[in-house]
Parts: structure tokens; C-alpha cells; sequence
């Protein structure tokens, strides 16, 4: 037998449940057991349900599930009760008999709750609280088949006997039943009225009804939950199993009983209900809670009751994950958590929903005035500083708004709405609260069609790659060329990347068109005849794919173009992100034989400390610098100052939107090597690509 409290084989995506699922598998007061309803395995099983079912945690959790330890007489039974709660999502309670190998046999009591679900509610994974009941079973049945007076006196768990004589209203109760309810110890009967003096007011009057519902169907007997509070001030909870006695005209005379305490059992099925509608790090309501209670808040609304939502993220927020860590920025979530709950009354829900996203019901209140009130407050206290880990981290939080009635009576199209007003208020800059508007839904669908026509338009490869080249400053001869991405939408003409290519980072679409982009620019610059280069942009979503180097690998094996002749630019901000793992993707790019350029260098803050950490082939100058050349003293000297720099770390400068003569006369002055843009030639599809190299060949060599 396992001497370990807690044995698990937990799958991979199961999520940890926390300290409090933990120390109920520690718990010796009952047998737990999680079950995958999938696979029909026992998942984590603790040292009390191996005793009860006499095999140790290794051999329950070599593939066993709850059939292969069933006694084989209760077997069908057993997966009929698992089936119908993986079908209902409901389990009932059931009693079943466990078969040791040595022949022992074990009553339990099994009570089945849902732990995790899956997208569509079905349960997924359910943990079983068991009870030995082998004692109290074989007692009852003793006491059924002698149809004796109900007498247990069993020392075994906390069991006691009863019996209600209905004529003199009097109830005579065992030295086990008088210690579960705090009775004095003796012989004598206890009267009615003190008995369910001590059963709890919002429980009796469920009693009665459930015991004259039996009786009045003649039944042979019920089973009772009710709580007590003991003269000691303590709550239990109790389980009652009657049996009615009747006489010759079927009058109810009496009822026998045996009483069991299942405290413990009920206060872990309450531990692990907490835990499936609360989120683990911050204690708050999790996404179904907060669902339940906006259902619940809605029909309020039908009957006149407003109420507002406010959805919320954090500004901010993957900075400190990504530059402090997870632990801190767990440690943030809690405290966000703290503040939220400081700002709201007991009648409102604030939920975690995931991430750093949350979400507030507010009721009974005046709106939209109160809302507005709420949500400055709520910026206000995010906006403050946290003292973290001994870090002080600063965030700020943008909020969208939708109220009941005026923005919907259905719990979905309220949460949705809210939530177009928080992409609404996040894109018109971070500290900002924004109502719901209806006009943001056309947005929001305009959005999603774009989306549907994203994805088909890779399908049906309406996408192509247009050309433009860089001109080295000293001869004017074309170098290389940078590939630009344009879409052919068969309704709106050829859409510029910018205004796209967001989107497709957001929903993941960045990485098989950034794959195709470069397969194509390769394909095409190893048909151009000379060494001139290809610049293939690369956009931080598909920076951190861990498929890259891999992908820029197979386009130059299948295009055949020299490495040499390759160029991938990336920006600051993929430098921003984990630093030690970008490096070692662009070592292993550099050690292809390709060039990595820094592009739009100059519009963020760190770009000299990554040129110093990695050797960059070329300097993309931002076209900001280039527009202002002779306008600003301060464009010059910072050409000027890139020039010199990038010439020193044996780097090659591009000056990038060069639109005239006049700036480019002054970029050879300030000592740039190569300029780029429409005073050479607007981007042109692959197709008129030779013909301009041919002009621009002719050009440098006049010139």
C-alpha cells in the first residue's frame, strides 16, 4: 500500500487546482479520486481510497479507472452512474462495493463533482469523495432483516441510531446520536421539539416537507441532509436514513433511523465546488461564476432593475511579465485584485475572467453616473504604484462600459459590448473609460469580415509581393531590393500591408503568410541575375515562432539563392521582448549566412545597447530623420551621428523615404551608404522588376 498522502499522473494541460484541492488529497478523513471521464482513469488518487480499495497508487494509476477495483456485481450499475454524469454534467450520489484482491469486501458512499469542463460545459474531469460506509451497511441490514428496533451502537466513525415515536412525539437516541448533537449522555427519550430545535431554521421546513412527501407515498423510508448547531456553537452537517414503521391501516407510527456525520464530506464538496467557480491566483469569481451572476443580474434587469458591466485590462501589463517575470506578475494580478474589491460593494461581482482581463457587475444604481464614478476610481487606484517583490511597478487600466437595459438584456451581447468599448477605449490611448456605443458593432463586424477575408484570401492567394530598390549612395547602383507585401482584394483593389497585417499578427494568421512571403521572395530574387540582395521584413510575432530558422532554411534550399543575398529585417521591438532567446535565434539565423538589419532604427529607446550585443549587417535610418533634412538642425546631426557609429561597428546605414535630390545630396554628405525610396522608384510587382533594374543600371552609369 502507497504510503504517500497524495499520489498523482496528472495529463499535461490539467491545470494545478491549488493549496486548497491539495490539502483535501492530503485529507485521511475521506478517499478522493480524480477521474479523466475521457479516458475512464483514475488521474490522482490519496492513501485513504487506496486503503479502501485495497491496491496501492502504482497499481490505480497503471491505466486502472473506478471499474477495474468495482466489485463485479455492482459493475454494470458503476458505469451507468459515470456515463449518465458525463452525459448530464450531473452526478447522483451512490452507494457500490469495492473487491480487494484478497477477497475483502468495502461499502462506500460516492459523491462526484465536476472539475474542470470543457469549451462546450461537458464535464471533463471530476473528483470522487468517498466514504467507507461498510459499518453502518452491514448494521442497516442486520436491523432489516430482524425488523428489530433500530439500535446502532457503533464505535465506528460518527454513526448514531434514532428512533421517532410519532404517537408520543418523543425520540429515543443512542450515546452515539446524544455526542453528534451535543445531547447529555442518559436514557432518557428527547422530546420533539428540542430534537429540531437544533436543526437549522432554513432546514426544517425542508425536512418536513420531504418526510410527509414520503410518507404520503406509503415509501418505505428516505434519506435526509440537514445541519445542526451543537450547544458548543459548532455547525455540522448530517445524513439521516429513515425507515417508517406503519400499522394495519397504513398510518405512520414511527420512524428508525441512522444518523451519519458527513461534515467533513460536505465542507470538501464545498472546498471544490469554490474551487471550480473561483480563480485560483486572485480568489476572485472565475469566467462561469461571473457568467451565473450576470444571468442572474439580467432577469433582475427584465424587471426594471438596471445595471452596468465594466470590462477592464491592464495597460501595460505583458511589460512586467515579460521583464520582471511570472512570479511578479502573478503577485500584481493578486494585488490588482485586492483594489478592485476595495473599490466595490458586497451587492457587486468583480471575476477574473483570465489573463489580466476582469470584469465588474455593478447593480442598483443610477446610471450611467455611477458607472462613470466607478470607473475614474478604479483608473485612479490602478494608475498608483505597487510595491512588489521590491519593485515598484506601475500599470493603469482601461475600461468599456455597457449598461442594461439600453445596451441588451442578454448576458452575451451585454459582456460582448462591453468588451467593444474597451477595444474602443485601449485604441484611443491607455487610462481610459469608454461606453458602449452601437456603432462600435458595425466596427467590430467590419472587423471580423476583414478577418473571414484574411483567411480566404490566403487560401484563394490573392496576396503578392511588389518590389523596391536600394540604391547605394556613392554610385547609384541598385543593391538590393525589399520585398513589401500588398493583398489584391477582389473588391477594394490592392490594400496596403498597414492596413491588414495588425490583424493577422492578432489572430495568428502572421505566421503561414510570413512563411509564404518568404518562399516567394526568395523564389524571385534567385530568378534576378548579379548578387543584388532580397530584405524580407519580419514581424515580431513571427520573430518569436520557434519554427523560423527553420522556415528561412527550407526557402533558401528550395529557391536555391545564395544566403549571402538574404536580408531580414527586424525592429526594436522584437528586441524588447526576451532578450537572451532573441539573440539566440538571430546567432542561428546569422550562422545560415544570411544579414539581419535593424530596421526603423532610431524611433525607439535601446536601440545602441543591442547593437552593441549583436552584430547587425546594416541600419535601417527611419524616414522621420530623412523628411526633415534641411528643415532641422536635429535630423542631420543624428544621420550624421548613425552614420558614424554604424561606420565604426563595420555596419552598412539605409536611409529609408528619400524623396528628393536635395536629401539625397545631403544623406551622402552626412556619410549614409545607401538610400531608399520614391525618388528611385515606388514599389513594383515581380514582374516589372528586370525593366527597372535596367533603367536604374543605365541611370547609375550616366550618372
Amino acid at each position: 500500500m502507497s504510503a504517500t498522502p497524495c499520489s498523482r499522473s496528472r495529463p499535461d494541460d490539467a491545470p494545478a487546482e491549488g493549496a486548497a484541492f491539495d490539502s483535501l488529497l492530503n485529507s485521511d478523513t475521506a478517499g478522493f479520486a480524480e477521474v479523466d471521464l475521457g479516458t475512464g482513469r483514475f488521474l490522482r488518487v490519496n492513501s485513504r481510497f487506496c486503503a479502501m480499495t485495497g491496491r496501492s497508487a502504482a497499481e490505480l494509476l497503471d491505466g486502472r479507472g473506478p471499474s477495474h477495483v468495482v466489485h463485479p456485481a455492482d459493475r454494470a450499475a458503476d458505469r451507468a452512474l459515470w456515463r449518465e454524469g458525463a452525459s448530464s454534467g450531473r452526478f447522483r450520489e451512490a452507494e457500490k462495493r469495492y473487491l480487494h484482491p484478497d477477497g475483502t469486501v468495502v461499502w462506500a458512499r460516492l459523491s462526484v463533482a465536476v472539475l474542470v469542463r470543457w469549451a462546450d460545459g461537458r464535464p471533463r474531469r471530476c473528483v470522487a469523495i468517498v466514504q467507507d460506509v461498510t459499518a453502518a451497511h452491514r448494521t442497516l441490514e442486520r436491523l432489516h432483516a430482524s425488523e428489530s428496533l433500530l439500535r446502532l451502537t457503533m464505535d465506528v466513525g460518527r454513526i448514531g441510531s434514532f428512533r421517532h415515536d410519532f404517537t408520543t412525539d418523543q425520540v429515543q437516541c443512542c450515546a452515539g446520536t446524544r455526542a453528534l448533537y451535543g445531547l447529555p449522555q442518559g436514557e432518557e427519550p428527547v422530546s420533539a421539539a428540542d430534537w429540531f430545535a437544533a436543526v437549522l431554521v432554513e432546514d426544517r421546513h425542508r425536512l418536513r416537507e420531504q418526510s410527509q412527501a414520503a410518507i404520503g407515498a406509503r415509501a418505505e423510508g428516505v434519506t435526509l441532509d440537514y445541519r445542526i448547531h451543537r450547544p458548543d456553537g459548532q455547525l455540522r452537517h448530517l445524513e439521516a436514513r429513515l425507515r417508517f414503521g406503519y400499522d394495519g391501516r397504513d398510518h405512520v407510527t414511527h420512524a428508525t433511523g441512522a444518523i451519519i456525520d458527513v461534515t467533513e464530506q460536505r465542507e470538501a464538496e464545498a472546498r471544490i465546488a469554490h474551487i471550480a467557480h473561483h480563480d485560483a491566483l486572485t480568489g476572485l469569481p472565475n469566467r462561469t461564476l461571473f457568467r451565473a451572476r450576470l444571468e442572474q443580474q439580467v432577469a433582475r434587469a427584465r424587471r426594471g432593475e438596471g445595471f452596468a458591466v465594466l470590462c477592464l485590462d491592464l495597460d501595460r501589463f505583458k511589460e512586467v511579465n515579460d521583464t520582471l517575470g511570472h512570479s511578479l506578475g502573478d503577485a500584481l494580478l493578486h494585488a490588482v485584485a485586492t483594489r478592485l474589491r476595495a473599490e466595490l460593494r458586497d451587492v457587486d461581482t468583480v471575476a477574473r475572467l483570465g489573463g489580466d482581463e476582469f470584469a465588474i457587475i455593478q447593480s442598483q444604481v443610477s446610471q450611467p453616473g455611477e458607472a462613470t464614478r466607478l470607473a475614474r476610481r478604479l483608473i485612479e487606484v490602478l494608475t498608483q504604484p505597487f510595491e512588489l517583490q521590491g519593485h515598484q511597478v506601475v500599470v493603469g487600466t482601461s475600461l468599456g462600459i455597457s449598461l442594461a437595459p439600453e445596451d441588451g438584456l442578454e448576458a452575451d451581447t451585454l459582456l460582448k459590448n462591453g468588451d467593444m468599448a474597451l477595444y474602443r477605449a485601449k485604441a484611443d490611448g491607455r487610462g481610459r473609460l469608454c461606453f458602449f456605443e452601437p456603432e462600435m458593432d458595425a466596427k467590430m463586424q467590419a472587423r471580423r469580415r476583414l478577418e473571414m477575408d484574411l483567411r480566404r484570401a490566403l487560401v484563394a492567394r490573392e496576396f503578392e509581393l511588389f518590389f523596391q530598390p536600394i540604391v547605394e549612395v556613392r554610385s547609384r547602383r541598385v543593391t538590393g531590393l525589399e520585398a513589401l507585401l500588398r493583398w489584391n482584394h477582389p473588391e477594394r483593389g490592392l490594400v496596403p500591408p498597414d492596413s491588414f497585417i495588425p490583424l493577422t499578427e492578432e489572430i495568428g494568421l502572421i505566421l503561414p503568410l510570413g512563411e509564404w512571403v518568404l518562399e516567394e521572395a526568395c523564389a524571385q530574387a534567385a530568378r534576378w541575375a548579379g548578387d543584388t540582395t532580397i530584405a524580407v521584413n519580419l514581424s515580431p510575432v513571427q520573430f518569436s515562432s520557434r519554427g523560423l530558422v527553420d522556415t528561412v532554411e527550407r526557402a533558401l534550399r528550395e529557391s536555391g539563392l545564395d544566403p549571402r543575398r538574404l536580408e531580414l529585417e527586424i525592429t526594436e521591438t522584437v528586441m524588447l521582448r526576451d532578450t537572451e532567446a532573441t539573440l539566440s535565434t538571430l546567432h542561428r539565423l546569422k550562422a545560415l549566412g544570411v544579414r539581419i538589419a535593424m530596421d526603423d532604427f532610431g524611433t525607439g529607446y535601446s536601440s545602441l545597447s543591442y547593437l552593441q550585443r549583436f552584430p547587425f549587417d546594416k541600419v535601417k535610418i527611419d524616414r522621420c530623420f530623412t523628411r526633415d533634412l534641411g528643415q532641422t538642425q536635429q535630423s542631420g546631426a543624428i544621420i550624421r551621428a548613425v552614420a558614424g557609429m554604424c561606420q565604426g561597428l563595420d555596419m552598412r546605414t539605409t536611409a529609408e523615404g528619400v524623396e528628393t535630390e536635395e536629401q539625397f545630396r545631403a544623406l551622402a554628405q552626412k556619410g549614409c551608404i545607401e538610400a531608399q525610396g520614391y525618388l528611385f522608384s515606388h514599389p513594383r510587382p515581380a514582374v516589372e522588376i528586370p525593366a527597372m533594374l535596367a533603367r536604374l543600371s543605365q541611370f547609375a552609369c550616366a550618372s
